[in-house]
C-alpha cells in the first residue's frame, strides 16, 4: 500500500537524459507481496530503500536482507532479480523508491550493477536520501521539471548509491598509495620516470603498486607516466617555441626519437603534426 507519492513530469524531456518517473513511500505486511522481474514490463530502472522493518531481494538464486538502511539497485524487468515482504515477516515493511527511465540510466545502472552489485547501504539522514524523503510535504502532487533537473536529480541519485561503496576510499590504505603516486608523478615529469622507481620512491613493492595503482585509476601505471609526460608535451608544443627535442629533454625522455615513438603511440600522429595543425588529443578518454 503506497503512503504518499509524487510523480514527476519533465517538461520537453531529451532522450539522451535520465527521467525520474516517480517517488513512493510504501508499507507492506502480506507475505504473498512479491514483485519478480519476469513479470513487469516496461523499461525503468529503480532504487529501493527500507525505512523500517525488513524486506528480500532475491537474484540469481541469493536472498539479501534488506534491514533499515539497506538498499538496492536494479532494471525493473531482469529476470534474475525479485523482492518482497519475507514469508516469516512479523513487522510492517516500510520502504521508499524512485523509478526512472531513459536509453542513457539503463547502461547506467547496468555499469554500477556490474562493477559492484545489487546491494547498497544508504543512510536516510543525508545526502540525496533525505532530500527525497522532504518530497513527502508535496505528497500527492504532480512536480514538473526541466530536463537537467530531471537527469540532476536521478544522477545525484545514482551518485550517492555509488558513493556509498567508496565511503572513506579516499582514507583508506590503497586510495593513499594511488593518490601519492600520482601526485609524485606530476612532480617529477621531467624526470625519466619507472614503475620500479616509483614504488621504491613509496617503498612498496613495484607488483603492489601496479596492482592498486589499476584498480583505482583505472590503467596501468607506465602507461598513466607515458600519458601524463605526452599531455605536458602537447602542451608545451601549442603554448611554447621549444623544439621537439628541448620538449623531449623537458619530459625524461633520453633522445627525442624515444620521445616521438611515445608520443606517436598515444596520440597517432607525431609531435611535428600537432604543432602544425594545433590538434590537441582529448586525454579524459585515452
Amino acid at each position: 500500500m503506497r503512503i504518499w507519492q509524487v510523480r514527476f513530469q519533465v517538461y520537453k524531456p531529451m532522450l539522451s537524459l535520465p527521467i525520474p518517473h516517480e517517488l513512493v513511500e510504501e508499507i507492506q505486511t502480506d507475505p504473498s507481496y512479491r514483485l519478480p522481474g519476469w513479470q513487469r514490463t516496461g523499461d525503468a530502472c529503480q532504487v529501493v530503500l527500507t525505512l523500517s522493518g525488513e524486506g528480500r531481494f532475491w537474484h540469481a538464486g541469493t536472498e539479501y536482507p534488506l534491514p533499515p538502511g539497506r538498499a538496492f539497485l536494479t532494471r525493473n524487468t531482469d529476470p534474475d532479480i525479485a523482492y518482497y515482504y519475507p514469508p516469516e515477516g512479523t513487522k510492517p515493511w516500510v520502504f521508499f523508491w524512485i523509478d526512472f527511465v531513459g536509453p542513457a540510466v539503463g547502461k547506467i545502472v547496468a555499469d554500477i550493477v556490474a562493477r559492484h552489485g545489487h546491494i547498497y547501504s544508504l543512510p536516510r539522514d543525508r545526502g540525496i536520501m533525505r532530500r527525497l524523503a522532504a518530497y513527502r510535504a508535496y505528497r500527492d502532487t504532480v512536480q514538473t521539471l526541466t530536463p537537467l533537473a530531471g537527469a540532476k536529480l536521478v544522477m545525484d541519485v545514482l551518485a550517492d548509491v555509488e558513493n556509498s561503496v567508496h565511503a572513506g576510499a579516499h582514507n583508506d590504505t590503497q586510495g593513499t598509495l594511488s593518490k601519492a603516486a600520482q601526485e609524485f608523478i606530476m612532480r617529477n615529469l621531467e624526470r625519466n620516470i619507472s614503475v620500479a622507481n616509483l614504488a621504491s620512491e613509496l617503498k612498496v613493492s613495484r607488483e603492489h603498486l601496479s596492482r592498486v595503482f589499476r584498480d583505482c585509476v583505472g590503467i596501468a601505471p607506465d602507461k598513466y607516466i607515458t600519458r601524463e609526460k605526452i599531455k605536458l608535451a602537447c602542451n608545451l608544443l601549442r603554448e611554447s617555441s621549444l623544439s621537439c627535442k628541448e620538449i623531449s629533454g623537458r619530459i625524461g625522455y633520453e633522445s627525442p626519437s624515444c620521445f616521438t615513438r611515445a608520443f606517436s603511440s598515444v596520440v597517432g600522429m607525431t609531435p611535428t603534426k600537432v604543432r602544425k595543425t594545433g590538434h590537441v588529443p582529448n586525454f579524459t578518454i585515452l
